[in-house]
């Protein structure tokens, strides 16, 4: 599986200058300070046509970003093809220019995805459509 810390390394490759957050409890993971760039990384074991998002996080993210003056971006990380794939999507532009129907709904899920327990807890979520990302990158493994 891609971690978070890979995730960067290939979005810093493509020109980007994300510095992973040092507090593990931030509500996003990287930020690049040059570009006032805010991004929260999840990196999935299957692949899905919808990517999920928790709606506490993304407004919270997005309502930063805004009373700051950055952008607020989300990448996902999914296996494909012997490889992964990268979705980055701007969940604010999409929401703000095209009315965009995240399909908000409540979802029993682990109470914390990065912790041990097994605890769950109602959360609000919706989705974005892969092909709503701003950007895909495929990356194959090599033999």
């Amino acid at each position: 599986m891609v971690t978070a810390d890979k995730i960067i390394d290939i979005l810093n490759e493509a020109g980007y200058e994300f510095e992973s957050m040092s507090d593990r409890f931030s509500r996003y993971d990287a930020f690049d300070k040059e570009r006032g760039i805010m991004l929260e990384i999840k990196c999935r074991n299957k692949h899905y046509e919808d990517a999920m998002l928790e709606r506490g996080k993304y407004e919270w993210n997005r309502d930063f970003a805004l009373a700051n003056g950055l952008e607020f971006l989300y990448a996902v990380s999914m296996p494909v093809d012997g490889g992964h794939k990268l979705y980055v999507f701007d969940p604010v532009t999409l929401e703000e220019e095209d009315d965009y129907d995240f399909k908000w709904h409540i979802k029993k899920l682990p109470k914390n995805t990065d912790f041990s327990g097994s605890e769950w807890v109602d959360k609000e979520v919706g989705y974005l459509h892969i092909d709503d990302a701003l950007v895909s990158v495929q990356e194959k493994t090599r033999h």
